[in-house]
C-alpha cells in the first residue's frame, strides 16, 4: 500500500514538473525578446557564484601545497634539555606501532652558554590525518612529563595551523556568498519590478481570473528555471575558465572540485526563489482592478496637456524636460539601479587594492622577548640583530603611551586643523597671535623615539627632517586620527603638549571623548611644553594623532623611559621564504647564546606568499567586471518597455498636430536628460561607495581586528571614466534605440508596411 501510493506521489510530481517545465519553455522562447535580459542576468549570477566557488575550493589546495613545501613538521620544541628530548624521543620509538602518534623530523643540538649544558631543538610531525586529536593526545602522553623537566618553547608551524585556515577560508567563502547573494537577488529583483510595472494590466487581468500568489509564483520560478537550466553549463565553463586563467601562475596545478557545480547550481536557484518571491508577493495582495486601472509609468498624471499647462508652455516644446518630473518615480528607480552597478564596479576595484596593500604592508616577522630572560634591548643588541643579512629595521613594540593615560593633550593653532573635524575649541586663548584660536585634543599617541628608531619611519611618505630629534624642541608628528586626516601641520609649526603637574579635585567617573577633555581641562593644572614639528608624517597608521618625542621629552611626559624588553624585527622587503627561513635559523642561534631569548616567527612571509597565490585582487577585478555590465542590462531593459509603453502617448501627439522632428525631440531630449543626471549620479554613488570603504578598512575594522593598516582613498581615473562613459552612454543609447524602434514602425503603418525612413517633418 505504502509502495503504491509512494509511486502514485512520484507519478504526480513528475507530471506536475513535467507541464510547468513544457509551458514555461515555451513561453520563454516564443517572447524570447521579453526575456532575453533574463538570460544575460541569469548568466552574470552563474559566473559571479561559478569563479568565487570554484577559486575557494582550489585556495585551499593552493595553500596547502605552499606550506607543504616550505614545511615537513608540524611542531618545534625549542631549547629542550636532555632529559626532555629523551622523552621527545621515547614517544617517536613506542614499542608498539599503533601507539606512536609523531615522528622526529631532525634535531638541531647547540651547547647553552648560559647555564652550561647542551640544549636541543626538536622538530616532529605527526603522522595521524586528525592534528587536532593528535595534539591533545601528545600533550596527556608527553607533554605534562616534559613541562615537569624544565622550561621550552613550543612553535607550531603552518602546515600544523592549516586547518584553522581552512576553517577561516570557509567562513571568508561564506561572508561572500551571502554578499554575491544580496547582490544577485537585487539584479533579478529590480528586473522582475521593472517587468511587473510595465505589466500591471496584464497581471490585474491574471488575477480577475483567479491567479493566486502560488500560481504566479509557479508561474515565474518556472519561467526563470528554464532559462537556468538552458544557460548553466556554458556559463559554469566560462567561469571555471578564468579561474585557471587566474590561477595559471601560481606554484601548484589548479584543481577543479565537481562539488561546486552543486554549489553554483543550489545558489543560482536560490537567488531565483527570493528574487520572484518578494514581486510576487507584492502583487498578489493586490486588488486586480487596482492593477488593471492603475497609472503605469507612460501615465503618471492624467493627461500630458494638464501636466503641461502648470508651466504655460506651449504644447510640445519642452515636453521630454517636463516630463523628467512626471516620471520622477520611475527616474529615480532607475537612476539608483542602474548607476548603482557602476559604483559597485568601482568598489570591486577599490577592494583589489585594499587586498594588494594588506599583503604589501610591512608587518614584523618576528617577536623577540627580551624580558623573559632579565635582559633589556640596547645598543649592542641592535648592533649584533642590525648585523644579520636581510634585517630591514627594528622596533621598540612598548615605547608609546596614550595621552589619555598621562591625562595629557596638545594644543595647536586653527590654523593647522581641517575644517568640518569636529575638534573641540579653546575660546578663551589665542594660541599664536595672528594665528587664530587653539584647538585641542587628547587623541594622541606619544612615542619615544631614538636614533636607531629613525629607521622604522622612513618607508612611510613625509616632508621634513627625520633626524630632527636630536635636536633639542623639535617633534616629529602624523596629521590623521582613525587613518582620516584631519591635520594641516607644516614643517616649522609649533605644536604645545600639556603635562599634567596637578588636580584640583576628583574627576568625574565614565567620560569620555570631548567630555573626558573638558573635564580634564577643569580639574588637572598643566605645565605647556612648545615644541616646533621637525617633520610630518602622512600615511603612518594611527589610532590617535602620531607624536614622535626625543627620549628627554617623553620622560617629561610620560615620567619614565619607556619599556624596551618587547621588539619587533621587520625583514627587507622582497625577501623570499628562503631568505626568511635562513635567517630564522641565524635568529635561534643567536637567542642560544644568551641562554634561550624569545623569538617568535609571526608567519608574516609566509601568509603573504599563501594570500599571494589565492589571487583574490584578480577575482575582485573579474567581479567588478560583471558587475559593470549588469549596468547596460538595467538601463536598456528599463527603457525598452518604458518608451514602448509611451508610443500610445507619441501617437496621440501626432494626432494633435506633432511632427516627426517633434517625437524625435522627446526621445533625444529624454536621452540627453538621463546621460547628464546619470553623470552626476554615477560620481556621487562611485564616491560615496569608495568612501564607505575607505572608512570602514581604516576606522571601523582596526577596532575589531587590532591590525590598524592605513589604506589610501582609491578612485582610480580610469574605472571613474568608464563609469561615467557607461552610464552616459547608456542614459542616452537607452533612449535613442528605442526611437530608431518607433520611427521604423510608424513610417511602415504610414507606408502600408513598406518600412520607408520616417521623415522628420511628415
Amino acid at each position: 500500500m505504502l509502495s503504491w501510493l509512494a509511486t502514485l506521489a512520484l507519478e504526480r510530481v513528475l507530471e506536475y514538473l513535467g507541464r510547468s517545465i513544457k509551458t514555461a519553455w515555451k513561453t520563454v522562447f516564443f517572447n524570447f525578446k521579453q526575456y532575453l535580459c533574463f538570460f544575460v542576468a541569469i548568466i552574470i549570477v552563474q559566473l559571479l557564484f561559478g569563479m568565487m566557488t570554484v577559486s575557494n575550493d582550489n585556495n585551499n589546495d593552493v595553500e596547502y601545497a605552499r606550506v607543504s613545501q616550505q614545511y615537513d613538521y608540524h611542531m618545534s620544541f625549542m631549547g629542550v634539555n636532555e632529559s626532555q628530548y629523551t622523552i621527545l624521543y621515547n614517544g617517536a620509538n613506542e614499542l608498539f606501532k599503533s601507539n606512536i602518534i609523531y615522528e622526529i623530523v631532525r634535531v638541531d643540538e647547540y651547547y647553552n652558554q648560559i647555564i652550561l649544558d647542551r640544549e636541543f631543538d626538536v622538530y616532529i610531525r605527526f603522522i595521524r590525518d586528525d592534528l587536532d586529536a593528535a595534539k591533545k593526545t601528545f600533550n596527556i602522553n608527553y607533554g605534562t612529563k616534559m613541562d615537569a623537566l624544565g622550561e621550552y618553547v613550543i612553535v607550531e608551524s603552518p602546515l600544523m595551523t592549516f586547518q584553522n585556515n581552512v576553517r577561516a577560508n570557509a567562513w571568508t567563502f561564506v561572508l561572500v556568498t551571502v554578499i554575491l547573494l544580496v547582490l544577485c537577488i537585487f539584479l533579478l529583483t529590480s528586473l522582475y519590478n521593472i517587468r511587473l510595472n510595465q505589466y500591471k494590466f496584464q497581471y490585474g487581468v491574471y488575477m480577475t481570473f483567479g491567479a493566486d500568489f502560488k500560481m504566479l509564483f509557479s508561474t515565474a520560478f518556472w519561467e526563470l528555471f528554464v532559462i537556468l537550466v538552458v544557460t548553466f553549463i556554458p556559463s559554469y565553463a566560462v567561469s571555471t575558465l578564468i579561474s585557471y586563467l587566474i590561477f595559471r601562475g601560481t606554484t601548484t596545478a589548479f584543481v577543479f572540485s565537481a562539488l561546486s557545480i552543486f554549489k553554483v547550481f543550489f545558489f543560482t536557484l536560490a537567488v531565483i526563489v527570493a528574487s520572484v518571491w518578494t514581486p510576487m508577493k507584492f502583487i498578489s495582495v493586490k486588488d486586480p482592478m487596482s492593477l488593471i486601472v492603475t497609472e503605469d509609468n507612460s501615465n503618471l498624471v492624467s493627461s500630458p496637456w494638464k501636466s503641461l499647462s502648470i508651466f504655460g508652455e506651449k504644447f510640445p516644446t519642452r515636453y521630454e524636460f517636463y516630463s523628467i518630473w512626471r516620471f520622477r518615480k520611475y527616474n529615480i528607480q532607475l537612476l539608483t539601479t542602474a548607476i548603482v552597478f557602476c559604483a559597485m564596479f568601482i568598489m570591486g576595484l577599490y577592494m583589489s587594492e585594499i587586498y594588494k596593500t594588506d599583503i604589501n604592508y610591512p608587518r614584523a616577522q618576528w617577536e623577540v622577548d627580551f624580558g623573559e630572560l632579565g635582559y633589556t634591548y640596547d645598543e649592542a643588541f641592535s648592533e649584533e640583530l642590525y648585523a644579520m643579512d636581510g634585517i630591514h629595521a627594528i622596533k621598540i613594540k612598548d615605547n608609546s603611551i596614550e595621552a589619555i593615560e598621562v591625562g595629557s593633550h596638545i594644543v595647536v593653532s586653527q590654523n593647522d586643523v581641517l575644517p568640518l573635524t569636529g575638534m573641540l575649541k579653546d575660546k578663551g586663548s589665542q594660541f599664536r597671535k595672528g594665528h587664530g584660536d587653539a584647538r585641542v585634543t587628547n587623541e594622541v599617541v606619544y612615542t619615544a623615539l631614538t636614533e636607531e628608531q629613525v629607521v622604522t619611519l622612513q618607508d612611510y611618505t613625509y616632508t621634513g627632517d627625520l633626524n630632527c630629534l636630536s635636536q633639542p624642541g623639535y617633534v616629529i608628528v602624523g596629521d590623521s586620527i582613525s587613518n582620516v586626516r584631519k591635520f594641516d601641520f607644516q614643517v616649522g609649526d609649533v605644536i604645545r603638549i600639556a603635562v599634567k603637574t596637578g588636580q584640583v579635585r576628583a574627576m568625574e567617573s565614565n567620560l569620555s571623548g570631548k567630555l573626558l577633555l573638558r573635564e580634564q581641562l577643569k580639574v588637572f593644572r598643566y605645565e605647556y611644553i612648545d615644541l616646533t614639528v621637525g617633520a610630518v608624517i602622512h600615511d603612518i597608521p594611527s589610532s590617535g594623532l602620531p607624536i614622535y618625542l626625543s627620549m628627554d621629552d617623553y620622560v617629561t611626559l610620560a615620567g619614565n623611559e619607556p619599556d624596551n624588553e618587547l621588539v619587533e624585527i621587520y625583514v627587507e622587503p622582497g625577501s623570499t621564504i628562503e631568505e626568511v627561513d635562513a635567517l630564522d635559523y641565524a635568529l635561534f642561534e643567536w637567542s642560544h647564546y644568551y641562554g634561550g631569548i624569545k623569538v617568535t616567527n609571526l608567519g608574516t612571509t609566509m601568509e603573504n606568499q599563501i594570500a599571494d597565490d589565492k589571487h583574490y585582487d584578480d577575482l575582485y577585478i573579474a567581479i567588478s567586471l560583471l558587475i559593470l555590465c549588469i549596468s547596460p542590462l538595467v538601463w536598456f531593459f528599463s527603457q525598452s518597455l518604458y518608451y514602448k509603453k509611451r508610443e500610445r502617448e507619441f501617437n496621440i501627439l501626432q494626432s494633435v498636430g506633432a511632427i516627426g522632428s517633434e517625437i524625435r525631440s522627446i526621445y533625444i531630449q529624454g536621452g540627453l536628460s538621463m546621460a547628464t543626471l546619470s553623470l552626476i549620479v554615477s560620481i556621487a554613488l562611485s564616491y560615496l561607495g569608495s568612501y564607505a570603504l575607505f572608512y570602514l578598512y581604516n576606522v571601523v575594522m582596526p577596532n575589531f581586528t587590532g591590525d590598524n593598516i592605513r589604506y589610501v582613498f582609491y578612485m582610480p581615473w580610469y574605472a571613474i571614466v568608464t563609469s561615467v562613459v557607461m552610464s552616459v552612454a547608456c542614459g542616452f543609447l537607452s533612449a535613442y534605440f528605442p526611437y530608431r524602434s518607433y520611427a521604423k514602425y510608424r513610417s511602415s503603418l504610414q507606408n502600408g508596411g513598406a518600412g520607408a525612413e520616417y521623415g522628420d517633418d511628415e
